[in-house]
């Protein structure tokens, strides 16, 4: 499998929402954020059979996502996280969009990382962090 593209189709709006107060503020799996204009995302690349895959992601209006869940300090509280992070939430809860390739979604989350002005090594340094975590913790093989 290579991945030959990745093009972003608009510009996602994103704001930080409120967390309700039926909702705990101390649960590790809150929703911080809330896509207010959506965007597409067309993602080319080839399989195993060296066949060309041509994918669209919707990052729909409305969808709401935790932002970059990174267990260490790399990448906290850093804005340039909330597209990569917004695909990458969008294709692990539904992993049919990504014909339920782990390594694809990966390598996807890493390219956006440098489109979004995310330096070139920590860029890597996060693609391995998340690609390990969903294998060894999630168990997405």
């Amino acid at each position: 499998m290579k991945l030959i593209s990745v093009e972003l189709i608009g510009c996602p709006k994103i704001e930080a929402r409120a967390i309700l107060p039926y909702e705990d503020a101390k649960d590790k799996n809150k929703k911080q954020f809330q896509v207010l204009q959506g965007a597409l995302l067309k993602v080319i690349y080839k399989n195993k059979n060296n066949k060309e895959i041509k994918k669209i992601i919707n990052a729909p209006r409305g969808y709401i996502y935790d932002g970059a869940t990174i267990p260490f300090k790399i990448g906290k509280g850093n804005m340039k996280l909330l597209i990569p992070s917004l695909f990458h939430d969008l294709m692990c809860e539904d992993k049919s969009l990504i014909n339920y390739n782990r390594n694809l979604s990966s390598l996807i989350f890493r390219e956006l990382l440098t489109e979004c002005g995310i330096n070139k090594i920590k860029a890597q340094v996060m693609y391995l962090a998340v690609d390990n975590f969903q294998k060894f913790m999630k168990g997405w093989k």
